[in-house]
Formats: C-alpha cells, sequence, structure tokens
C-alpha cells in the first residue's frame, strides 16, 4: 500500500504540474512570457521593495544563470528594471507594464483557483494545504540526506 500511494502521489504531482504549465503557456504566450518569467514576475510583484538576482533565484530555486537570463528578458520587454550596481547586488523591480502585467495574472489566478478549489470546504482546504508543506519539507530533507550520502537515516 505505501508503495502504491507514493507512485500514486507522484503521478498526481506531475499531472497537476503539466496542467498548470501548459495553462500559463497558453495565457503568457500572449505576452511572450514562459513559465519562468511569469514566477518571476509574480515574486516581485510580492516585493516592492525589489529582490536581488540570488534572492530571486533561491526563492524560485532556479540557477542564477536562468534567473539572470529570465531577468534580461523581462527587462527587454520593459517588465521589469533594475537599480543598484554589482551585478548580485543590484535590485530588480517590476515597472508600470510589469504591475499591470501581474495585476492581470492574479486575477486570472485567483479565478482558476476558485475554480478548482470550489467544492472543496474550507477546512479541507487548510489541512490539504498544512499536509503539502509538511511533504515538501520531508522531501527536501530526504534529498538532503541523500545529498550528504546518509541515505541510511531514510530507513531506520
Amino acid at each position: 500500500m505505501e508503495k502504491s500511494r507514493f507512485i500514486l502521489f507522484t503521478g498526481l504531482i506531475n499531472s497537476v504540474t503539466k496542467s498548470i504549465q501548459a495553462m500559463k503557456m497558453m495565457k503568457m504566450e500572449r505576452y511572450g512570457l514562459s513559465a519562468a518569467h511569469t514566477n518571476c514576475l509574480c515574486r516581485l510583484a510580492e516585493a516592492p521593495e525589489g529582490l536581488t538576482q540570488g534572492e530571486l533565484a533561491e526563492l524560485e530555486t532556479m540557477d542564477k544563470a536562468q534567473i539572470s537570463r529570465v531577468l534580461r528578458e523581462l527587462e527587454e520587454k520593459g517588465y521589469a528594471a533594475r537599480s543598484g550596481e554589482g551585478a548580485y547586488k543590484r535590485r530588480w523591480r517590476l515597472t508600470p507594464l510589469g504591475v499591470e502585467t501581474t495585476e492581470e495574472m492574479e486575477r486570472i489566478l485567483l479565478g482558476l483557483n476558485e475554480f478548482v478549489s470550489r467544492e472543496i470546504p474550507e477546512e479541507d482546504l487548510e489541512v490539504f494545504y498544512r499536509t503539502m508543506r509538511t511533504i515538501a519539507e520531508n522531501i527536501t530533507g530526504a534529498e538532503a540526506l541523500m545529498e550528504a550520502g546518509k541515505e541510511s537515516l531514510l530507513y531506520e
């Protein structure tokens, strides 16, 4: 049962992830943006004081080279601007066009969120998100143990 539960869990997560990525692409292609652009715009919208490239890379769990490329493209398209000196100390903020675009994205995401959770009681959603957060933390912990060569601790 445990084995099949994990396979079911990973299959469901993969299915949801694919659908989310596809929907992002459908909505963002008119702006010429990818899912990575969308995520970075949303993170910048949450931080009006701006974020450094390193902070954004950590929040998005992307490597700095990819974040650098995404930020450069957002700047070229007029969605984000940088201020300050030094590649890694500069703060990136949304431009007025970036703010307008992320507000539209937020409306879309809010509508989608309401659609997919409309039949689920609020108490169940709270339990679900609390449980998902715990699972995500535990999986990250398991990954760290494996990276440290301490995989045997997973089976004790």
